[in-house]
């Protein structure tokens, strides 16, 4: 009985091997292995079996959602200039690692969308509320100023929404504002807001108008600073677009409408803001990308026609890639000097013959910082199509290689070149320092080459040098010129009295 039982669950087992069939279902290039069951031999029963239609369903499915994915990618490259145009750029990572972070971040305001997110900005958001209102409905208007009001806002916005998708290109990192249509609508929101802000800014100041706020001492450079920050910015084209809708909004009285372009009230602020003579911007308001743009193309003037264009180095050698620091040129026999008569720092000059290094003053304080790393990170990123327009990089390279150390900071000081407004000198040159790690220029190929050029011939040269070492050793102060002519007085009567003594050993040995 016992054998007879131990027999039969074998072929028991054998059996439920047999009812079970391992097949291999092919997915695209995974296989998986899929446990499969088959009519058993002695019933009339089946087990229903996968269907591999819908195994193929699933799949399609699943390629569909990632085609679409992939889709909606490049329909977001594809958008008008979104490949070439961008204009508003975010400052790279390896850029905000070396410097602080507070010289590429507003601390005031937020203008566009990099930044509207930060906790410590959103109280400013009222006040931009506010400034709408008055772009709006200004406190001179009539009784019926809401229906004017409504006419403008409408006006505003379809203008607005008309250039949406060509703001948008502009910007480096895609702007998320909301999801779908609400992201659209966002964004027409926050161009609208920001631009009417900063219009009404402009022509609050060109009337007269005060604002308490703004007029705190502290409020005021702060805000000059946002408006000039690269990360900071909303297309040109955009507050052009707003400003036309103000200046020719038929209710509004022609006494109140401002008569200059935006283009030049902007560039009459800034010029009385930082007290430079009235400048006009060398680009057309067409080709202005936004504030900083219109500030680079005003206020950071090309190289005067007298400066030489960039030329070959001697011998047919490559031109130098460096520049000796302050103090080393100085025992070389070179002197600084301020240039008179001049605003523009570009305008630096060396002559070959003298070794006169002629720089214009610049003033370094902490707003002078923050304009000057945005405006090279600016050119910076415009890349090899505006090489030629990176005049501010070759100046802030060449005055790294001049500073090195407090005590170059000190020379430039006494010359009257550089008026240090930091705590102290290690800051001044710990400044130009940092400003360099950001800064890439083409050496063959930039204004200033030819400076490099006659500096490394003049210090190639050894009479300046022996003459300079004179200078420092026997002639650097009253005492060491009154020392040094007693002791040529001296020496010139020693010598005298010995040649009458060799005169009167020599006549008397042959009289």
């Amino acid at each position: 009985m016992i054998q007879e039982l131990q027999a039969k669950g074998k072929k028991a087992d054998v059996v439920a091997m047999k009812e079970t069939n391992l097949t291999t279902v092919v997915l695209g290039s995974s296989k998986r292995k899929v446990a499969t069951t088959v009519p058993r031999a002695n019933e009339g029963s089946y087990v229903e079996e996968a269907d591999p239609r819908r195994l193929t369903t699933t799949t399609t499915t699943k390629t569909d959602t990632v085609r679409v994915n992939i889709e909606k990618m490049l329909e977001q490259l594809s958008r008008p200039a979104r490949l070439d145009g961008y204009s508003i750029y975010r400052v790279p990572a390896s850029v905000r690692d070396s410097v602080d972070n507070k010289h590429y971040e507003p601390r005031l305001v937020s203008i566009g969308p990099y930044h509207r997110s930060k906790h410590h900005l959103r109280a400013m958001e009222d006040r931009k509320r506010l400034y709408l209102l008055r772009f709006l409905h200004d406190q001179h208007d009539d009784d019926d100023g809401s229906g004017r009001r409504d006419g403008l806002l409408q006006d505003c916005v379809g203008r607005v929404r008309k250039l949406e998708a060509r703001a948008r290109a502009c910007y480096f990192e895609s702007p998320a504002t909301g999801d779908g249509e609400d992201d659209d609508d966002m964004f027409v929101e926050m161009l609208l807001l920001d631009g009417c802000f900063v219009v009404q800014l402009f022509i609050q100041w060109f009337c007269g108008a005060t604002d308490p706020v703004f007029d705190v001492g502290w409020n005021l450079p702060l805000l000059h600073t946002d408006l000039l920050m690269l990360e900071n910015q909303i297309p040109y084209f955009v507050l052009l677009a707003l400003y036309d809708a103000y200046s020719h909004d038929p209710n509004r009285p022609p006494s109140a409408r401002p008569k200059p372009s935006l283009t030049t009230i902007i560039t009459s602020y800034f010029s009385e803001k930082e007290g430079r003579q009235p400048a006009t911007t060398t680009a057309t308001e067409d080709a202005i990308d936004h504030l900083l743009h219109l500030y680079h193309s005003t206020f950071v003037m090309p190289p005067p026609d007298h400066l030489p264009a960039p030329v070959q180095a001697d011998c047919g050698g490559k031109l130098p890639r460096t520049i000796r620091c302050a103090k080393e040129l100085t025992l070389h026999g070179v002197k600084f000097v301020r240039k008179p008569e001049t605003t523009n720092v570009l305008d630096v000059t060396f002559c070959r013959d003298t070794g006169v290094f002629q720089i214009p003053r610049v003033a370094i304080e902490d707003s002078t910082c923050i304009r000057y790393m945005n405006l090279v990170a600016f050119e910076q990123c415009r890349g090899e199509a505006a090489v030629a327009e990176k005049h501010l990089t070759s100046y802030v390279v060449l005055m790294d290689y001049l500073i090195n150390t407090a005590e170059d900071v000190v020379i430039l000081d006494r010359a009257d070149v550089m008026e240090n407004k930091l705590a102290n000198e290690e800051e001044a040159a710990k400044f130009f320092n940092q400003l360099r790690l950001s800064s890439y220029i083409n050496y063959d190929d930039h204004y200033l080459a030819p400076v490099y050029r006659d500096v490394d011939a003049f210090c190639r040269r050894k009479w300046p040098k022996y003459k300079a070492k004179f200078r420092r050793d026997y002639l650097n102060s009253p005492w060491a010129i009154f020392g040094f002519c007693l002791a040529t007085t001296f020496a010139v009567i020693t010598l005298f009295n010995t040649i009458v003594t060799i005169l009167q050993t020599f006549f008397h040995l042959f009289k």
